[in-house]
């Protein structure tokens, strides 16, 4: 981790991972990809394979929506 990065704004940004405000979270993402240490990393990779399992339940869930409805 840089030395200009404390402890209590590493914190601050993983809480904020869960705020409901999805430009809170995407800014504490990037903020974490520019200062953060392992264990940002380690906390990003586990969203990351959320959002992928999420994304890919979404695309075939959609898939399969416009199968049963006749959509292209």
């Amino acid at each position: 981790m840089p030395p200009d990065v404390d402890d209590k704004l590493i914190n601050s940004f993983l809480g904020q991972l869960d705020d409901e405000n999805p430009e809170v979270r995407i800014n504490a993402i990037n903020q974490l990809g520019e200062s953060g240490d392992e264990l940002c990393l380690k906390e990003l990779r586990i969203r990351l394979k959320d959002m992928t399992l999420e994304h890919q339940a979404l695309i075939i869930a959609v898939g399969k929506l416009k199968k049963n409805l006749g959509i292209k």
